[in-house]
């Protein structure tokens, strides 16, 4: 189906704002937090296993290493906070849109 659109519009970004820099502005902070985010749970991981030094002796800390379903719940718990914090801004920014304007 996307071979009958122009190539214009397969490779055209979503632009949300009329001012091209802040569409540029709000990729890269959401960017930054994503990246973040990562590293933020790669610390929480790190912080589990480091508490647990007596079986981390036995259990390596790699890309494998899994938190405990209640403390990824907890993290997920804080993901969500972030993110709401993140797009506050944008949420007050925002309006609903005005009502259409009466016809005739």
């Amino acid at each position: 189906m996307t071979g009958s659109l122009p190539a214009s519009a397969r490779e055209a970004k979503p632009t949300f704002f009329d001012e091209p820099a802040l569409d540029a502005l709000v990729e890269a902070v959401l960017a930054l937090a994503e990246a973040q985010w990562v590293v933020r749970h790669r610390l929480a991981r790190l912080e589990h296993w480091a508490q647990h030094a007596v079986e981390a002796a036995r259990v390596p800390f790699d890309d494998a290493y899994l938190l405990p379903a209640e403390a990824e719940a907890e993290l997920a718990a804080e993901c969500r906070a972030f993110i709401d914090r993140l797009l506050d801004p944008f949420h007050r920014a925002s309006s609903p849109l005005p009502p259409p304007a009466p016809s005739g």
